[in-house]
């Protein structure tokens, strides 16, 4: 009896196992996936000398995949690939698949991260890799590493989260770069307000100085000399207004921290930014103005950094050639942050020693289509190498047209048109140049 019942034990376990009722697991997919064609002259080097004239297709899918336990609980999941049409992997990194044949390993995690809510304290607990904005991306802006905490004491949000920079050596926490911020915002009617405190430890890294982890920033201000105990600390505020026909933003930023020079000396953070913008809507039509001023530094023999300057991960949009707009591409050429040999402003997706002011009409003109105009002046903080031996503080008027068209069942058409007619601080050599972008995109979000 006891050896027909040790045979008949794992046939019992089974069965009761599947007498539980399973926990069930939905899932939830969706994704956007677009197709480019541009063609830009004169933004890679500023120069009409030389033949920089580019044309090319691109295109980017994302597939988001969701599995969700409950209210309470999910995993997140984001993949991404990009393809450049005609361009075989060996040549373009993750951009391949494009050419004869078109296979390519260019399948991205964009995001990998569990969510769930912390019981008794009611607070969301977003754990793994994960994207998030911070002040528009003045602060921060990017998919990262990390965890973030968020609770809601209605009608004031908070927000802290740790964002792991780098961690090339474990072994040598020296070379880590880790960040910490508080958010907390406020929105009450038409009324919203934001503070946030953001800290980045890059300890013996010439982040912010000189951005040796991701893309170089356009000034060393310590040629070449490394640092200890690298700390840049950002505070932030945003005041918003919104009502049907009207939206209204303040956001600034100031740049605070300190590091140590080996061998001997130091330096404080010490630059800072405003941008302001309003939206007036009357009828089919949208009016828009603002702008944004970033400081400069032309006092590179101080250790003072005056410039605004980034923890890493800030990326902000602005206008389509000097910023980067839809077609990703700006006076950096494609892929590529590093103004063509001007080396005293920064534009693209993290403005430094620039200012600029807009206006802008968008135009409804049928439920599907939209047309859109901005115009743009430019210029620096600080005036910059013009020529040899002349300096400036003018970049250039630049002007953007945009038309949106639906074409079937939420597919978009976006046509794109920009001219920069270039200043004498464009860039240090014959700055006048002008340059100039068109394209169009297919989008698509499901």
């Amino acid at each position: 009896m006891k050896k027909l019942f040790m045979w008949m034990l794992p046939g019992l376990l089974v069965a009761s196992a599947l007498s539980f009722p399973a926990h069930a697991v939905d899932f939830k997919y969706g994704g956007m996936y677009f197709a480019r064609w541009q063609s830009q002259n004169n933004v890679t080097d500023g120069n009409d000398d030389v033949d920089d004239n580019g044309n090319w297709f691109d295109q980017r899918v994302r597939m988001y995949f969701n599995f969700v336990g409950s209210e309470k609980l999910q995993l997140v999941t984001k993949w991404e690939a990009d393809t450049q049409w005609g361009r075989e992997s060996e040549r373009a990194g993750r951009h391949g698949g494009g050419d004869i044949g078109a296979d390519a390993t260019n399948l991205e995690m964009k995001n990998v991260y569990l969510e769930f809510l912390v019981p008794g304290i009611e607070a969301t607990v977003t754990l793994g890799v994960q994207g998030t904005d911070i002040l528009s991306g003045w602060i921060f802006s990017d998919d990262f590493s990390g965890v973030v905490l968020t609770r809601s004491f209605d009608p004031v949000n908070v927000r802290v989260g740790y964002i792991a920079g780098q961690n090339e050596n474990v072994t040598d926490v020296s070379e880590n770069i880790d960040d910490f911020f508080v958010e907390v915002s406020y929105a009450q009617g038409p009324f919203s307000a934001t503070l946030v405190g953001f800290y980045q430890s890059a300890n013996n890294n010439r982040t912010s100085l000189f951005e040796d982890y991701n893309y170089d920033q356009p000034v060393d201000w310590l040629n070449g000399r490394d640092v200890r105990g690298n700390d840049l600390i950002d505070l932030g505020v945003n005041l918003a207004y919104k009502t049907d026909w009207i939206n209204a933003y303040v956001n600034f930023v100031k740049n605070f921290g300190s590091y140590d020079i080996v061998g001997g000396g130091s330096g404080d953070y010490k630059g800072w930014m405003v941008e302001a913008r309003g939206d007036l809507t009357i009828s089919s039509f949208v009016l828009s103005a603002g702008g944004f001023y970033t400081s400069g530094d032309d006092n590179l023999d101080d250790n003072d950094v005056k410039a605004f300057v980034y923890p890493i991960g800030r990326s902000y949009y602005w206008s389509e050639i000097m910023g980067l707009g839809t077609l990703d591409v700006n006076s950096f050429g494609f892929d590529t942050y590093n103004s063509m040999g001007q080396g005293a402003y920064m534009p693209g997706d993290g403005p430094s020693n620039l200012w600029m002011l807009t206006a802008g009409l968008q135009w409804q003109a049928m439920e599907e289509t939209a047309v859109t105009f901005n115009y743009y002046y430019i210029g620096t903080a600080k005036k910059v190498e013009s020529a040899p031996g002349k300096k400036d503080d003018s970049i250039g008027h630049e002007i953007d047209f945009y038309l949106d068209q639906g074409v079937v069942d939420g597919l978009n058409l976006r046509l794109v048109a920009a001219y920069l007619f270039a200043d004498e601080a464009f860039k240090a050599f014959k700055g006048d140049d002008d340059a100039y972008e068109l394209g169009a995109m297919f989008e698509w979000r499901f």
